[in-house]
C-alpha cells in the first residue's frame, strides 16, 4: 500500500455522513419551554422596571442572562430546526418557502435584538426611557415571533 496509499480512497467506500439532523420527537416542546422561559425572564425584567425605585444593576444582569437564553434558543432553531425542515420539504414548494421566510426574518430579528442587548447590557450604558421604549419594542416583536413560530412554523415539524 505504501505511504501514499494511506490517502488514496480511490477503492474505499466513504460513507458521507449526513448534516441534516434527525427528526427528534421532543424539540418543539422544549422549544415550548424555552418560550416560557423567554417569557418568564421578560416578565422578571419588566417587573424590575416598574418599581418606583429600579435597580439598574439587577436589570442589566436579567438582561444578560435573557440575551443568553435566547442566544442558545436561536442557535438550536438554527441547527436543528431548519436544517431539518429545509431538507424535509426540499421537494414541497410551498412548505420550503414558508421554512425559508421563517430562517431569513429570523436573522434580522436576531441582529436588532443582539445589538440591543449587547448595547444595554454594559454598564456605563443608562437605562433611561428611550431603552424602556426599546425594550417593549423587542418585546413586541419577539412575542410576535413566538406565536407565529408556534402556530406556523412548528406545525410543520410535526407533521
Amino acid at each position: 500500500m505504501g505511504f501514499f496509499g494511506l490517502f488514496n480512497n480511490k477503492d474505499k467506500k466513504v460513507e458521507k455522513k449526513s448534516r441534516v439532523p434527525a427528526y427528534d420527537a421532543k424539540l418543539i416542546s422544549k422549544f415550548h419551554k424555552d418560550h416560557e422561559g423567554l417569557v418568564e425572564q421578560i416578565g422578571k425584567i419588566q417587573e424590575e422596571m416598574n418599581k418606583v425605585h429600579p435597580d439598574s444593576a439587577k436589570i442589566k444582569k436579567l438582561l444578560k442572562s435573557l440575551r443568553m437564553q435566547l442566544l442558545g434558543h436561536f442557535m438550536e432553531e438554527d441547527i436543528k430546526l431548519y436544517w431539518y425542515l429545509k431538507d424535509y420539504y426540499k421537494d414541497e414548494a410551498a412548505s420550503f418557502s414558508v421554512v425559508k421566510q421563517f430562517e431569513e426574518s429570523i436573522k434580522g430579528i436576531q441582529k436588532e435584538v443582539m445589538r440591543f442587548f449587547d448595547y444595554y447590557s454594559l454598564d456605563k450604558t443608562e437605562l433611561d426611557r428611550e431603552f424602556e421604549i426599546k425594550f417593549e419594542d423587542i418585546v413586541t416583536e419577539l412575542s410576535a415571533r413566538i406565536a407565529s413560530e408556534e402556530s406556523n412554523l412548528y406545525t410543520l415539524y410535526t407533521k
